[in-house]
């Protein structure tokens, strides 16, 4: 086979891989798109859980060398995820990734920049494959289960309620939770099966 015959067969191979992706991630409706696959979420590896461990400690290192007092634990609730619909499930892990991912990537600590690089790597990534899955409510006459409603508007209101140090004191604090409880807690109940 000549060159330019390969290079034409390589280009080829290359442009329908390319487009026969899917150009948006994004479903119409979750439960009969491919894309809404997070079942590989059911068990995060030692390793991975690892590197948020060192990042918590790390942080919790830090924390002892400086005072602060925050009151409100806004991720606390006294309520099961497992207890809400799935579709329900998915817009609170979605709301908690996001607060999640804004608090990390704003924190100005020097020591944390470097032991946070994995964690936001991979929260990122789950937040993509996350998001792929999540229906908007309807946008007229939708009105949320009470329970849902209120926590939203819970993590909403931490935002400008609380101290930058306090949030980033809550999120760390929440990560494990996050990963091993609400996370798992919407990939057991995965919506591609």
């Amino acid at each position: 086979m000549t060159t330019s015959k390969t290079l034409a067969l390589l280009f080829s191979t290359l442009m329908s891989g390319v487009i026969s992706r899917p150009l948006t991630t994004t479903p119409t409706h979750p439960s009969t798109q491919s894309s809404c696959q997070i079942s590989q979420f059911k068990f995060l590896s030692p390793r991975e859980l690892e590197v948020f461990k060192v990042a918590k400690n790390t942080y919790e290192e830090s924390m002892l060398q400086t005072e602060r007092k925050c009151s409100s634990k806004f991720f606390h609730r006294n309520w099961d995820l497992r207890q809400l619909p799935l579709s329900d499930r998915l817009r609170v892990l979605k709301a908690e990734l996001t607060l999640t991912l804004d608090i990390l990537k704003a924190m100005d600590n020097p020591d944390l920049e470097r032991v946070l690089v994995q964690p936001l790597q991979t929260l990122s990534y789950i937040n993509q494959k996350i998001q792929s899955c999540v229906i908007p409510p309807p946008s007229r006459g939708h009105k949320n289960p009470g329970r849902l409603k209120n926590w939203l508007h819970k993590l909403s209101e931490a935002r400008k309620k609380e101290s930058q140090r306090c949030l980033e004191a809550s999120v760390m604090l929440n990560l494990f939770r996050l990963l091993t409880q609400d996370l798992q807690g919407v990939a057991h109940g995965d919506l591609s099966r």
